[in-house]
């Protein structure tokens, strides 16, 4: 079967869009899981979550840098002060993150705060780069620009975190997302796991099976949130 892409085919933002719905998400909820009461019986899946999205977020940020802006900014001159002003906000991420980092080290409440600041500047940072971005890269940055990308992001993700990574990512899918990867068999570049397995395993296998193991991952994170709705 042949690899090559059509002559007129486009970069599918798909996955992008998925990582950022994770990256909001994630770490919203898990200032929410930190404030409610049976957090510390879950410290240990709480605090590995915690470590697993900074760790994305810096994958996430590192491959944006090194691949993806810089052929944006050559393919779209015209958004260079505002590929700028986003590099900016970028790298004032490093202060929450600090915050989260050190807040590790304490109660779980303490680290709600921290966590909330991150989410919002993150919130905030990709809210920004969406719509500066995403038009420009569907219409103007080349395929082979956008594979480059998707190569860096893929091989910067740890392979001990590829699943978990690919679960995360997943569970952010609309159906109307997740319908589309079925139909079109993208590539998930935020989905390592998901390419390696792709040889020789259904795509609608691949979307089930990290699924079903984040789901269950996620009960030693979010298990108590879920115990307190049901108490109310």
């Amino acid at each position: 079967m042949s690899t090559l892409a059509p002559i007129h085919a486009r970069p599918d933002t798909t996955a992008l869009l998925m990582a950022h719905a994770a990256l909001r998400g994630e770490f919203a909820r898990l200032a929410e899981a930190c404030r409610a009461p049976g957090a510390e019986a879950l410290r240990a899946g709480i605090a590995a979550h915690v470590a697993l999205m900074l760790d994305l977020l810096h994958v996430h940020h590192e491959a944006e840098e090194d691949v993806l802006l810089p052929a944006l900014s050559g393919a779209a001159p015209h958004l260079r002060p505002g590929l700028a002003g986003l590099a900016a906000r970028r790298a004032a991420l490093a202060v929450p993150v600090a915050r989260v980092r050190v807040g590790l080290t304490g109660p779980l409440d303490r680290l709600a705060p921290p966590l909330e600041q991150l989410a919002e500047a993150v919130r905030t940072h990709l809210d920004a780069q969406e719509e500066l971005c995403v038009d420009a890269i569907r219409t103007l940055l080349p395929l082979s620009a956008w594979e480059r990308f998707d190569e860096a992001r893929r091989w910067r993700v740890p392979p001990a975190l590829r699943s978990r990574a690919a679960g995360v990512v997943l569970s952010y899918g609309s159906p109307e997302q997740l319908a589309r990867v079925r139909a079109t068999d993208s590539p998930l570049p935020d989905l390592p796991a998901f390419r390696a397995l792709r040889a020789f395993r259904a795509v609608r296998h691949h979307l089930r099976s990290p699924l079903a193991a984040h789901h269950r991952r996620m009960r030693g994170v979010y298990g108590h949130l879920a115990a307190a709705g049901a108490g109310r």
